[in-house]
């Protein structure tokens, strides 16, 4: 991948400040679908991220200017070494190629493609610049035969054969083939060879040779994780024999009723309530956000119903953080979310963002009603000093009245003294909740 200070950069090409988000749909050619491809599954996350952001009407791939941060945590990177993890996944996704044979024999021909035309890594920037191949334009623009998804669908898969496979199943699931398969009626189906679907997923032939293996390895865990976290509910089954060798498989397709309406408004919103329950319970923001994303939201949800069902509490936060961190709820299900989840952290993100942006708005309107008043003693140097305080005081007062109302409308957590960045307004806004005996809502 290139390098390059952002000195060093030229303005030859249009640029485009993107910001992937997991609702976008993926749209592509179902020849894409049925080709070989050798990617793992960090460089299918970050390509399909990509071309998630090509548009229907699109005529020719833009050059994305994308955050690497933001990136590495839509693709499931953490830790400390995110931005060189980043890098290596593009640097092995444009060493990759697609691999298109027609014909056969002395007249085949062989057409070898790039996923990436080109990466820039901007040094300092935390940013990275990069360009599908024009290569793919056949594959992904103007597209008459297509199949389409929602990014998310697959984010959330951890494994490569469950992607490729719901890829596969998803081509087919809008054909009306109707078909009963142990008392359940499905609405589509495909059959596929064992030979054609080892092709597709790239599976050497001195791997998964035990046909055990390769259901275990490839048929259940898709059938499971579909299942679990797709808008795809499937099941499988021994569709033709060859002897005592299973030639080929056949797919059962329907809707996933659970998770059809899986989307990032649900999640999110989900996600927001716990953290602003969380907050107005008295514990910090950055508390908060640790806990979700350590702990499973159901889990939480019980935990927090189970300590506000108990009326008083002494120290409602620190009982409630040792509710949760002990489970005094009596919670049957997952305890832990789990570390394979992408996209819980983008959506609490979301969130923990929206509401830093209302704290900078509230601050902003605290320190410009504080300096309106200095600029009156400021303009009238003999203005008594008690009285301005006082009439500050009771201005002051006012925006936290309007502030407290508006967040009450919207459902947010209230303001909190830790929010507020200017001294003499949180030294105002302590006397306020003191003389209005505030309560957290």
């Amino acid at each position: 991948m290139t390098s390059h200070t952002p000195e060093q950069l030229t303005l030859d090409e249009e640029l485009f400040q993107a910001d992937i988000k997991p609702y976008y749909w993926v749209n592509q050619s179902n020849n894409l679908i049925n080709v070989t491809q050798d990617l793992t599954l960090t460089e299918r996350r970050l390509v399909y991220s990509l071309i998630a952001l090509v548009q229907p009407d699109d005529h020719d791939f833009k050059t994305y200017i994308l955050s690497i941060k933001d990136l590495a945590e839509l693709i499931g990177l953490k830790g400390n070494s995110f931005h060189e993890r980043v890098e290596s996944a593009i640097d092995g996704l444009m060493k990759k190629q697609i691999v298109l044979k027609t014909g056969e024999g002395k007249q085949s021909i062989v057409d070898k493609l790039q996923w990436v035309q080109r990466a820039t890594y901007i040094n300092g920037s935390g940013q990275v610049r990069i360009k599908l191949s024009d290569d793919l334009a056949a594959y992904l623009l103007g597209l008459n035969s297509y199949t389409k998804y929602r990014l998310m669908n697959v984010l959330r898969l951890t494994s490569d054969y469950s992607w490729r496979i719901y890829e596969l199943l998803k081509e087919d699931e809008w054909k009306s083939k109707k078909v009963t398969f142990k008392n359940t009626q499905y609405k589509s189906y495909r059959i596929l060879k064992v030979e054609e679907l080892r092709r597709i997923l790239n599976i050497p032939d001195n791997k998964l040779i035990s046909m055990s293996n390769f259901r275990a390895r490839v048929m259940d865990t898709a059938k499971r994780e579909l299942n679990e976290k797709t808008d795809l509910f499937i099941d499988y089954d021994v569709h033709k024999k060859a002897g005592r060798k299973i030639d080929s498989f056949i797919f059962y397709i329907n809707e996933n009723i659970k998770n059809k309406n899986y989307n990032i408004d649900t999640v999110a919103n989900d996600i927001q309530s716990i953290f602003y329950q969380l907050i107005r319970n008295g514990i910090h923001r950055e508390k908060a956000m640790n806990i979700i994303n350590e702990y499973h939201i159901e889990y939480l949800e019980a935990n927090l119903r189970y300590v506000l069902n108990l009326g008083e509490v002494d120290n409602v936060a620190g009982y409630l953080v040792k509710a949760i961190s002990e489970g005094f709820a009596d919670f049957n299900g997952p305890i832990k979310k789990e570390e394979t989840e992408p996209l819980h952290h983008l959506f609490l993100k979301n969130v923990d963002q929206r509401l830093k942006l209302e704290i900078d708005k509230d601050n902003q309107y605290l320190t410009e009603t504080l300096n309106s008043f200095t600029q009156k003693l400021r303009f009238n140097p003999d203005y008594d000093i008690n009285q301005l305080k006082n009439e500050r005081d009771q201005a002051m007062y006012g925006v936290f009245e309007i502030i407290d109302t508006e967040r009450r409308k919207k459902g947010h957590p209230p303001l909190l003294e830790d929010d507020i960045t200017h001294p003499s307004a949180r030294e105002i806004f302590a006397s306020w909740q003191t003389d209005k005996e505030i309560t957290i809502y």
